[in-house]
């Protein structure tokens, strides 16, 4: 089976069970078991993909599916410009977590300057 038709199918499985940004998770998890960049699929959307790959995708699919977060299926998040490692046993930032991080530097940047011009 072809890699567009594959990423197709996987498409329209997530949105059947409504899941959420189905198009962009059905080809993250694509890029994820081909381990190739997204751009990989437009590029190559005629290749034929394996069947051991082509089960492996559907059964991420279903771990999707099931309630299973997209970082823990491929261990991956991206947090302020760096890729973390994550498993079940680590929390998921998330898009407040950035906005609280960026808070708390400039609270530390500050009070690290006022205490420098006290010793100046």
């Amino acid at each position: 089976m072809k890699l567009s038709q594959v990423l197709k199918d996987g498409i329209y499985v997530l949105k059947e069970k409504n899941i959420t940004n189905c198009n962009l998770k059905a080809r993250i998890l694509l890029s994820f078991v081909l381990d190739k960049p997204r751009e990989y699929l437009i590029i190559n959307d005629m290749e034929e993909i394996d069947y051991d790959k082509f089960v492996k995708y559907f059964s991420l699919l279903d771990r999707l599916i099931f309630g299973e977060p997209l970082q823990y299926i491929t261990g991956n998040q991206e947090f302020m410009g760096l890729n973390f490692h994550v498993d079940k046993n680590v929390l998921i930032p998330q898009p407040d977590t950035e906005i609280l991080v960026q808070a708390v530097i400039k609270y530390l940047e500050d009070n690290l300057r006022k205490r420098k011009n006290r010793f100046i």
